[in-house]
């Protein structure tokens, strides 16, 4: 009788340990993103001699597995809950849950200091002044629009044991301004536009690392401004053009996310209606596209992200109003542009927005030199400032 129940046991355990694999092989073709990770997850590897002899195989296969193994995002949310909820940590996967309020990354002790972004900010510098002669070569005009991100314009938010890096970010911040402004390049620094209108709290989401649409409006606002007093005769939606919307769905920030959205808040989404539209066509990627403004959830219950603005990330989206007698425009950068982009089209006849992580059809030189924009900008915020890559990839090199 021993004998039978060992052995039913050991066929038992063995067709578990084949249906694990098995059902993560067939499960894995389902699953090809990580939501809260927002990450694409590990794909399944091919067996080959050669990555079987140099050991890539079984890395890989690693990999794959535990991005693939049953119950995975239950149990790292679960994981999540106990150290927030059951061990009260202060951070939990890299968010720091103790800041007054908001969401912010936990960052470590080092810092670069001021003369190593004195030496390396030389060159990026040159490649947006070859860019912004470039752009005035081809009857534009440039501006660079630094915004400051969701830890920095919370810095003071940040637990005193911990590092909020504001003084590395000031002066990385300021010699990267001065770097180009010394170059002959119109700078708008939002962040020094932000503390004159008192540093709203409002203008900034607690739980994601972007603006929420009252700061999109007011750089919206300040955008035009500039513009108007460098001469450009544009029409500007004043606050009393839009319907100010808060959604009822819930919030999932960046930050958040990262927590499984466990973390309790009140955060909602702001969209603004025009109350007199300005009509338009839109491209995306080169194919006609019916995508609104504003990406909303029918369901109140379902939950919505910063996505909801333009509908995410495109490498190119043209947006025409059928205006002529006003000027184009070009914007580039990340997603910062994507909330602004709802408010800038109204204020130009043909709006183009490249995203240059994403788009490779031509470089940036020959897009200009394409379409020839009247103005050119270019939106960063500051954590991005030193990047060569993306769309800190401005200027070919060589």
């Amino acid at each position: 009788m021993e004998k039978h129940a060992n052995r039913a046991f050991l066929a038992l355990l063995l067709a578990v340990l084949l249906a694990v694999p098995a059902g993560v092989a067939l499960w894995s073709h389902r699953e090809t993103a990580a939501y809260y990770e927002n990450r694409a997850l590990a794909e399944r590897p091919a067996l080959t001699g050669e990555s079987l002899w140099d050991g890539s195989f079984g890395a890989a296969f690693e990999r794959w597995y535990a991005d693939h193994a049953p119950g995975r995002t239950t149990l790292l949310k679960l994981d999540t809950a106990v150290q927030m909820k059951g061990l009260r940590r202060m951070v939990v996967n890299d968010i720091v849950l103790d800041a007054d309020g908001v969401l912010v990354p936990f960052l470590d002790f080092h810092e670069w200091s001021e003369e190593a972004y004195a030496s390396s900010v030389p060159p990026i510098a040159d490649r947006y002044e070859k860019l912004n002669d470039h752009i005035t070569a081809n009857g534009g005009v440039f501006y660079f629009i630094g915004f400051p991100e969701q830890r920095i314009y919370f810095e003071d938010h940040f637990p005193a044991c911990l590092n909020n890096h504001e003084n590395e970010a000031n002066a990385a911040d300021t010699i990267f301004e001065d770097a180009l402004t010394g170059r002959g390049i119109r700078f708008l620094n939002m962040e020094r536009v932000y503390d004159e209108l008192g540093h709203p709290a409002e203008y900034y989401s607690t739980v994601d690392h972007h603006y929420n649409y009252y700061g999109a409006y007011a750089a919206y606002r300040s955008i035009l401004d500039t513009l108007r007093a460098d001469g450009f005769d544009l029409p500007v939606l004043t606050e009393t053009d839009i319907d100010f919307q808060e959604l009822p769905n819930p919030y999932i920030g960046s930050r958040n996310r990262k927590l499984y959205n466990l973390w309790p808040n009140s955060d909602r989404a702001v969209i603004g209606v025009q109350k007199n539209p300005v009509p338009y066509t839109r491209t995306d990627n080169g194919q006609p596209s019916d995508k609104p403004l504003f990406i909303i959830q029918e369901d109140p219950a379902m939950p919505t992200t910063y996505n909801l603005y333009m509908g995410g990330d495109f490498g190119e989206t043209v947006l025409e109003t059928n205006r002529p007698e006003l000027p184009d425009v070009l914007i580039f950068g990340d997603s910062f542009t994507n909330a602004l982009e709802t408010l800038l089209y109204t204020s130009f006849d043909e709006t183009r927005i490249l995203d240059l992580r994403h788009y490779d059809e031509m470089s940036l030189k020959a897009y200009i030199t394409a379409h020839q924009p009247d103005v050119v900008l270019c939106i960063q915020n500051d954590t991005f400032y030193y990047t060569t890559s993306g769309n800190g990839n401005v200027w070919p090199e060589g």
